[in-house]
């Protein structure tokens, strides 16, 4: 049997096309795809409203993925955390520092000795507890090799010196930690701060110091205490500038036994004055690594001197200029040496 020929117009004797017809599976095709494109941006930006992520999920999964790629195939970190040796991770900025690039600069220096020169006409001896970075202290896990001493900067010997000579009392813990991260750990291999058991050695040291020099502001007596050990977990502040989204997994967990404290609370009439940063703050605060949880810790660096000095301490951030100090006997600043010498 033969097939049905198409008409043909008289008029332009040409064969004409039947009018296209969509199937109803079709058009519900069609229909899915253009809502799942519709969607697909809205579900994204609605998204981004409840992650934790400063980005959007988008984007924050499209950079784990790459970030990934990035260290496993080309061993690189990214425009502010440099991938060093065994999973090492290093602020350029610390980099920069060590190379003597160019860096911002700040007050740190100046106001130190102006505050000097303030606490010296009311007789308040002024001790400043001077922390190197992780580069110092780790050189080989940035590049191989056999280093026999630390890496300082060169500014260093001469700025320590300036605030020697302005009467500041300086106690430069580079020489000590570089010994001591032969026995156990100063720095977290994917985070900036220092370990618990690195704060409890400077601590100990400070302690020395106060007692030797300042015996009357310690106490002989015990205090009441209830301490606890509190185990934490975290990521680290280098791997989530790695990977903000899934740190975790990029570079694993690493584990701080930290010493709670309760007993000893900072009172603003101590006549002992401790200033300080991150490092002082960072078992403290549950903003900072290794912080939160429950019960909320109090194990930083503020609460463990306070313990071994056997009385509170007058806890402040960084100094500021103007500040006061009627009826202080002593002011401790801890500072990193990468803020002194930036």
């Amino acid at each position: 049997m033969k097939p049905t020929p198409p008409p043909i117009t008289p008029l332009k004797r040409a064969i004409v096309p039947p009018e296209p017809e969509l199937s109803p599976k079709a058009a519900r095709n069609i229909i899915r795809v253009f809502a799942l494109l519709l969607a697909m941006p809205l579900l994204f930006e609605a998204s981004s409203w409840f992650t934790s992520s400063k980005t959007n999920l988008a984007a924050a999964t499209v950079r784990s993925g790459t970030q990934w790629l990035l260290m496993h195939a080309l061993s690189e970190g990214n425009r502010t955390v440099f991938l060093g040796r065994e999973g090492w991770l290093f602020d350029h900025q610390e980099l920069d520092r060590l190379a003597h690039a160019k860096r911002p600069g700040n007050d740190v220096f100046p106001n130190l000795i102006k505050l000097a020169a303030q606490l010296k006409t009311q007789d308040t001896p002024l001790l400043l507890i001077a922390i190197p970075d992780r580069a110092t202290l780790y050189p080989e896990q940035i590049r191989p090799g056999r280093y026999l001493d630390v890496v300082r900067s060169k500014e260093e010997a001469g700025r320590l010196a300036e605030l020697k000579a302005a009467g500041i009392d300086v106690m430069d813990m580079t020489d000590a930690l570089w010994d001591f991260r032969d026995r156990q750990p100063v720095y977290f291999a994917h985070d900036s701060h220092w370990t618990p058991e690195a704060m409890k050695a400077v601590a100990l040291a400070v302690n020395k110091h106060v007692q030797e020099k300042f015996p009357r502001l310690s106490s002989t007596e015990t205090p009441i205490i209830n301490a606890k050990i509190l185990e934490r977990t975290d990521a680290g502040d280098l791997a989530r500038r790695l990977d903000p989204l899934l740190a975790a997994k990029l570079m694993g967990e690493e584990d701080a036994d930290l010493v709670s404290i309760q007993g000893i609370a900072p009172n603003d009439k101590s006549p002992v004055v401790l200033h300080g940063g991150e490092l002082m703050r960072v078992y403290d605060d549950a903003r900072l690594s290794f912080g939160g949880g429950d019960p909320a810790p109090s194990a930083g660096f503020a609460t463990q001197l306070a313990t071994l000095l056997g009385r509170p301490l007058d806890v402040r951030g960084m100094p500021r200029p103007g500040e006061s100090y009627e009826d202080k006997k002593l002011i401790i600043i801890l500072l990193p040496m990468v803020e002194l010498v930036p």
